[in-house]
């Protein structure tokens, strides 16, 4: 395929301008951990992952599932735009409702987190980042909206954002020389910054968040589709902190760090396939809404043919640069260490690849129960192999976990796909 015949397609536009914000993601995220770990040591960097991951499973609880809604009721009424006001609207209302009630709720338990980790500085990190997720919850909301509606472009460009507010948040408090402890800061600011921007995009480019009467309606139809979800979403995300959470628990903080840093950059590689989600799950909207299931299976076919040697590709290159990568970053041993929990990681990301992207297609196509029974299976053998493997064999057992669990997913979402939808991935 020529480079004029790609980029003709709306959706190799879109693809391409999500690839280039994950590229920035990416960067971002390596940046962020590179700069803790040599400037503040494994340890800092344990604290700062363990606090995030709390962050991140409670934005889930914050959000209340209602992104996947919002996402499913926008892609249905792309060309209704007063009608997606009233459902973007309505979804910032509940969430900010939620949102408000879990960081209060955060707030009484992050002691506990802090003893549970045998970590006082992650309850200090607690403190500093609970404030964020009222704006990250929001903030989840409003990219479902662009994406609903497929501005990529713009969806791209934020989702970048985020990740560049972070790296500058945490660059500012290392100049500072502020103690490790205080970096969850960064996560705060960043989404302060984030939501300022995408409130004034979207009011000023697409339409109004506003009550109107319309508003009212969609209260309903969000918090049944929200409670059918939240669990899929606050499972999934779960499901990606397993590791350094109960690693945390049964190690300490610099053992954290150490593989953290592995698996943050594996992770930053696995959001490849997800780039391609992001513009698969309106597509599967559309396709479900007009009963052009076929569709969807000559899609699967398409991507898993040019995806697949995209991603060994990437998995070779990355393993071997890993070693330089690790050594600019730091100055500890930990190297060997490190890089095979990498390299392990790595084998379950290219396996799970060509999948990955269809990760949607029982939310768009209306079934976010069986969504939710999906993930729940599989943060419970996370849960329970972590559980076995970490303790005989600490960070490695972690690593080979990872690459049971992306095997598991593309095996379940195969059957899953066939048996509810008819669909063939």
């Amino acid at each position: 395929m020529t480079l004029t015949r790609l980029i003709q397609s709306k959706f190799n536009r879109d693809v391409l301008w999500n690839l280039g914000s994950l590229g920035i993601l990416s960067v971002g995220g390596i940046l962020v951990n590179a700069l803790i770990l040599r400037f503040r040591g494994a340890e800092a960097l344990g604290v700062f992952n363990q606090v995030y991951a709390i962050y991140i499973v409670a934005s889930q609880v914050g959000v209340g599932g209602l992104q996947f809604s919002v996402l499913k009721y926008i892609s249905h009424n792309q060309d209704d735009l007063p009608k997606c006001a009233a459902i973007t609207t309505a979804a910032v209302i509940l969430v900010t409702l939620i949102s408000g009630a879990v960081g209060l709720a955060g707030y009484a338990l992050k002691d506990w987190a802090g003893v549970w980790l045998q970590s006082p500085d992650v309850a200090q990190g607690l403190t500093l980042a609970l404030p964020g997720l009222l704006f990250f919850s929001l903030n989840k909301a409003l990219i479902m909206t662009l994406n609903g509606l497929r501005h990529m472009r713009a969806y791209a460009i934020f989702k970048a954002l985020r990740y560049l507010f972070i790296l500058g948040g945490i660059l500012g408090i290392i100049a500072l020389s502020l103690p490790g402890a205080m970096l969850p800061l960064a996560l705060t600011c960043a989404e302060a910054f984030l939501l300022a921007g995408l409130l004034m995009y979207i009011n000023l480019r697409l339409f109004k968040i506003r009550w109107t009467a319309e508003v009212r309606q969609w209260f309903a139809p969000h918090i049944d589709f929200g409670l059918k979800g939240v669990l899929s979403g606050v499972l999934t995300e779960l499901d990606t902190r397993v590791d350094v959470l109960m690693l945390g628990y049964f190690s300490n903080d610099a053992v954290v760090g150490l593989y953290s840093f592995a698996a943050t950059l594996a992770e930053g590689l696995a959001q490849i396939p997800l780039v391609l989600r992001q513009n698969v799950d309106p597509l599967l909207g559309q396709y479900f809404a007009a009963g052009e299931k076929d569709n969807i299976s000559a899609l699967a076919r398409r991507i898993k043919k040019q995806f697949y040697p995209l991603m060994i590709g990437v998995g070779l290159s990355a393993v071997l640069i890993y070693p330089a990568l690790f050594k600019l970053s730091s100055s500890e041993n930990g190297l060997a260490q490190s890089w095979r929990v990498f390299a392990i990681i790595m084998v379950g990301i290219v396996i799970n690849s060509g999948y990955r992207p269809f990760l949607g297609i029982m939310l768009q196509g209306g079934r976010p129960e069986m969504n939710t029974l999906f993930v729940g299976i599989l943060v419970v053998s996370n849960i329970l192999l972590n559980a076995l493997l970490i303790f005989f064999w600490g960070m490695y057992g972690a690593a080979v976990v990872n690459v049971l669990l992306y095997s598991l997913e593309a095996l379940l979402l195969i059957a899953c796909a066939r048996r509810i939808f008819d669909v063939h991935l």
